[in-house]
């Protein structure tokens, strides 16, 4: 299923879901750990075993990485949960679950990690491995480009724009994609720049003083604090 956003535009999920299956197939399984990476970006890695077990991934030992993200999220690690649903949502070193990989994600999103919250919107925003749920969608990636991730800004600000999961609002998507440009989402500087002769002056004055309000407010979250071991 498609859905409004992904008109006119790449999605970012379909973007990183196709890469990593393509490189694993054309380059074989040893760069499939760090193309698969890509598709969040880097999470923080606290803890050593947690170290050990991503740079296992990068280097394409899948099944022995995955075993460790497995065994450290049983025992609560947020971090390794987000790595584990990674490796679940696109079948790394463990076959595809889709649902275990939402559950792993909300484990990990409820314990910091940011980087979860905006894949799970992401899941719910394209609808493609799950029903979609808009609305759903919209909250994961609010309060996930509120806590810093840029390109869950990107995202927010499209749905915004095209009024998906609630009403249009173009001066808050345009505020949103700036904020994700100043974080250095390329994409959103392109999707920013088709929005802005679209805005009345009146409306652009007002999407330029909602950024600044909200990018400092931003620009002081990380994707997720280091846990204590």
């Amino acid at each position: 299923m498609t859905n409004t956003l992904q008109q006119g535009r790449k999605p970012p999920a379909s973007q990183g879901m196709v890469l990593p299956y393509l490189a694993a197939g054309l380059i074989g399984v040893a760069c499939a750990g760090l193309v698969g990476r890509t598709l969040q970006g880097p999470a923080v890695v606290p803890a050593n075993n947690l170290k050990q077990a991503v740079s296992d991934f990068d280097t394409g030992n899948l099944t022995a990485a995955t075993s460790a993200f497995r065994s450290l999220a049983n025992k609560g690690d947020p971090h390794a949960a987000y790595w584990y649903g990674h490796a679940l949502d696109l079948g790394l070193g463990t076959p595809a679950d889709i649902k275990a990989a939402i559950t792993q994600y909300q484990k990990a999103w409820a314990g910091g990690v940011t980087q979860a919250g905006t894949r799970l919107g992401e899941l719910y925003l394209d609808g493609n491995a799950i029903p979609p749920d808009f609305a759903m969608a919209r909250t994961y990636l609010t309060e996930a480009a509120r806590r810093g991730d840029a390109r869950a800004a990107r995202d927010l600000g499209g749905m915004l724009r095209d009024g998906i999961g609630g009403p249009a609002d173009p001066v808050s998507a345009y505020a949103w994609l700036e904020v994700a440009s100043l974080r250095g989402n390329a994409q959103a500087q392109v999707e920013r720049n088709r929005l802005l002769p679209t805005l009345s002056p009146a409306q652009q004055a007002a999407a330029s003083q909602q950024a600044t309000a909200d990018l400092p407010a931003v620009a002081g979250n990380k994707t997720a604090p280091p846990a204590k071991t």
